[in-house]
């Protein structure tokens, strides 16, 4: 596993709370516990950034939690299917825990892969979503996005397809990485979903603990999230100070910054996400390691893995091309599909590579396939 190569290099628990100790408790309310990726990302700042600016911003939080815009649980429901379907564990076990805390019932989360089962309407119709922007290639039709339109206004059907985008990115980065699953989330999530055919896989090598599902969140639970929100604003100000939350303007300041205006942000409306996204494509665009050409030349391969010709032709217009083969490109193709096909011989390959450019070209794909799911829902109008 790729966190093999990184584990000399994490960051301590210790010194990202010192560093954020806000976002990091703002999750635990969320998850029940901080995420181990959290050391891994950190040793790339840029990658701990992106993942800091995404989560709540296309999440909708702290409202989410409250029960403003989606429903909460049927936006949990969404992100674990996209995640099943995906084929990351340790996001299927995350999510899992997501929507039970959110109140989806362990009967709903058990057999949401089937849609059939257990579902309202609403939630069938945003699992249909989610299944078919996290099948590779992308299977979502006319008839996915029209139902959920019926059954959503616009502002929380964006919601719902915001969530399974980010799920995208965090689907990409945590398979390909191989972090280790919490034996907590897996203690708490086993007796709901190993009987769907779930099992931590590479995530986990020590023996599941006996557990008991979380249950929805409490009052006291959701003012525990609120109570971090002041200072992880600060620092949300912070890293996406100037950058614009409406299109064309974050259209134009994107060209200026990237040399392309991702026209996809054109249909969305929810200024914070738009904000959180321009954000994520410039500073993964912004300060590298391996270099704007090796990481460009990465995503031609992921989009072509992914069947996606116009995110293919959007990397071309910031100025993409095939190079010769290297341990950069061996790594890039290794970690295109899902799940991820990291094997001892990309390991091996890998090793030349610096551990912080590890993280900012897995990074860069997890943007990408944020953007392919983004893009396979909003496709670009002829």
């Amino acid at each position: 596993m790729l966190v093999d190569l990184l584990e000399q290099d994490k960051v301590a628990f210790e010194t990202l709370h010192a560093r954020y100790g806000a976002l990091l408790e703002l999750v635990r309310g969320l998850l029940g516990v901080v995420p181990n990726c959290d050391p891994y990302l950190e040793i790339w700042p840029p990658a701990f950034r992106t993942y800091n600016v995404m989560v709540p911003n296309l999440l909708n939080l702290p409202f989410l939690v409250w029960g403003l815009g989606a429903p909460r649980s049927t936006v949990g429901l969404a992100m674990y299917v996209a995640s099943r379907v995906s084929g990351c564990p340790y996001c299927s076990a995350h999510t899992c825990s997501f929507a039970l805390r959110r109140g989806a019932t362990v009967e709903q989360v058990s057999s949401a892969l089937d849609e059939e089962r257990n579902l309202t309407v609403a939630d069938r119709a945003a699992v249909r979503v989610a299944h078919g922007l996290a099948t590779v290639p992308a299977s979502i039709d006319d008839a996915a996005r029209a139902d959920l339109h019926r059954v959503f206004s616009r502002a929380d059907a964006e919601w719902v397809v915001l969530s399974i985008a980010m799920m995208g990115f965090l689907n990409k980065m945590m398979d390909a990485l191989g972090v280790p699953l919490e034996e907590t989330v897996a203690a708490e999530v086993n007796p709901v979903i190993a009987s769907s055919g779930w099992t931590p896989g590479q995530h986990m090598k020590s023996t599941i603990l006996a557990g008991d599902p979380p249950g929805a969140d409490s009052l006291l639970s959701r003012l525990g999230v609120v109570r971090h929100i002041p200072e992880a604003i600060k620092l949300d100000k912070q890293w996406t100070a100037g950058v614009p939350d409406r299109w064309p303007a974050v259209g134009e300041y994107l060209r200026q910054k990237t040399g392309h205006n991702f026209p996809v942000l054109s249909h969305l409306r929810h200024r914070r996400a738009i904000r959180a996204i321009a954000t994520m494509i410039k500073d993964n665009l912004g300060e590298s390691i391996i270099g704007r050409d090796n990481k460009l030349a990465a995503g031609l391969i992921f989009a072509r893995t992914v069947g996606n010709p116009g995110l293919e032709g959007e990397l071309r217009v910031l100025g993409a091309k095939e190079l010769p083969d290297s341990p950069i490109q061996i790594l890039a193709r290794a970690i295109s599909p899902s799940p991820a096909t990291v094997d001892r011989s990309v390991v091996e390959s890998s090793r030349v590579i610096s551990p912080a450019g590890i993280i900012e070209l897995v990074a860069f794909i997890s943007v990408l396939q944020m953007l392919h799911r983004l893009s396979s829902f909003y496709p670009k109008e002829n």
